[in-house]
């Protein structure tokens, strides 16, 4: 588990922009952003920018597997 007084990381802008930064960390992130509005529009860009790359690629992650990746048949193969 990250200290919550550590200072705010690269890794914790990630965890912000997934939606996955725990909850003592999204507090401090969230009263830096009200400090900082250079990072606070960083963030926000980069959420933009995520929602964007999920909604141009949602239809391929919605194709089927291949059957050649289908966990069944790289078993059946490397036996």
């Amino acid at each position: 588990m990250t200290d919550p007084r550590s200072p705010i990381g690269e890794d914790d802008l990630v965890a912000a922009v997934d939606g996955r930064l725990a909850p003592d960390r999204a507090a401090l992130l969230a009263a830096r952003m009200g400090e900082d509005p250079a990072l606070a529009e960083r963030i926000a860009a980069e959420t933009r920018d995520r929602e964007a790359l999920r909604t141009q690629l949602a239809p391929i992650a919605e194709e089927p597997i291949p059957a050649r990746l289908r966990i069944a048949n790289l078993r059946e193969a490397k036996q």
